[in-house]
C-alpha cells in the first residue's frame, strides 16, 4: 500500500463543512475516509480548518477524505486522531499494516530540545490537559514549577477515570544531597495524590531517566554523566506500536513499574 506525502500549507480550501455531504465526495473510484468524514461533521470542522490546525495543504485533508486507502505520513495521522478525540487506527485501521516492520527512529522523533529551558513552556500543561487516555510520570521533570496547579490537574484527571499513575524516587536511596532534596519536594507534590485516585509510588534507587508518558506522546530525558538534569537533552516522541525509541523507553518503564513500591497511605505536612 502506497502512502501519501503530505503537502505544506499555504493552498486555499473551497470546502465547507456543508461540502462533506456532498455526493461529490462520494463519487471518486476508491471508497471515501467515512469515518474521518462523519468526525469533522459532528466538530462542524470544514477541511481547510482541520489542515490548518494540522499545518497541511487544505487539498491533502481533502485527499484523505476522498479516499479511503490514502494513508497519511503516521505524524500526521497521531496528530490528526489526538486533535480529533479518537485513537489512530479509528480513522486509518491499516496505518501499521505495511509500516510495521520498517519503523525507525525518525518516524517516532517529534522534537527534541538541549535542556528542559529550551522546551515551549505550553507543551507541559497542554499535553497534560489534554490527556483522555492516560498520564505517567516516572521522575523528577519538575513539572510542579512548569504546570500550574499540577495536583489539582491530576487529581481531577484520576477522578475523570484516566489512570494516572506517578514513580518517584525514594528519598531514602538517593544518592547524595541534591537528590535527597528533590525527592523530598516531589514527595511533597505526589503523596497527598495517592488519596484522591492517583497511582503513586516510591522507587528504591537513581532513576537515571525521565518519562512523561501522556496518551500517545513520549517526553523523555535521559541523564548524561557530568551534565547537570537541567541541561539534559529532552525529546519528545510519538509513541508508535514496533517504534524502535518507544519499545526502549517504555520496557525501562515496565521494568522501573514492576521495581516501585506502592504507596498506601499519604504523608501530610503539618505547618508550625
Amino acid at each position: 500500500m502506497k502512502t501519501s506525502v503530505d503537502a505544506p500549507a499555504g493552498v486555499c480550501s473551497h470546502l465547507s463543512p456543508a461540502d462533506l455531504r456532498l455526493p461529490t465526495i462520494r463519487t471518486v473510484t476508491s471508497p471515501c475516509n467515512e469515518r474521518l468524514r462523519e468526525t469533522l461533521l459532528s466538530r462542524n470542522e470544514s477541511p481547510a480548518e482541520f489542515a490548518g490546525k494540522l499545518g497541511l495543504d487544505p487539498k491533502t485533508v481533502e485527499r484523505w477524505i476522498a479516499n479511503a486507502n490514502r494513508q497519511p505520513h503516521p505524524r500526521s495521522a497521531y496528530q490528526a486522531a489526538r486533535l480529533l478525540g479518537v485513537d489512530v487506527t479509528y480513522l486509518w485501521p491499516d496505518i501499521h499494516g505495511a509500516r510495521i516492520s520498517k519503523i525507525s527512529g525518525t518516524d517516532e522523533l517529534t522534537a527534541c530540545w538541549p535542556g528542559r529551558a529550551t522546551v515551549p513552556h505550553d507543551l507541559w500543561s497542554r499535553l497534560l490537559t489534554e490527556a483522555h487516555r492516560r498520564i505517567t510520570i516516572m521522575g523528577d521533570f519538575g513539572l510542579p514549577d512548569l504546570v500550574p496547579n499540577l495536583p489539582r490537574l491530576l487529581a481531577d484527571k484520576a477522578a475523570a477515570g484516566i489512570p494516572v499513575r506517578v514513580i518517584i524516587t525514594d528519598p531514602h536511596t538517593a544518592t547524595n544531597p541534591a537528590d535527597t532534596a528533590r525527592a523530598i519536594a516531589a514527595e511533597a507534590t505526589y503523596l497527598p495524590l495517592a488519596d484522591h485516585g492517583v497511582t503513586v509510588a516510591r522507587h528504591p534507587g537513581h532513576l537515571a531517566t525521565t518519562i512523561l508518558w501522556v496518551d500517545d506522546d513520549l517526553i523523555v530525558r535521559t541523564g548524561i554523566d557530568g551534565c547537570p538534569a537541567a541541561f539534559a537533552p529532552i525529546i519528545h516522541l510519538r509513541a508508535l506500536p514496533n517504534g524502535p525509541l518507544s519499545r526502549l523507553y517504555l520496557t525501562s518503564l515496565d521494568t522501573i513499574t514492576e521495581t516501585a513500591i506502592p504507596v498506601s497511605t499519604t504523608v501530610r505536612a503539618v505547618a508550625s
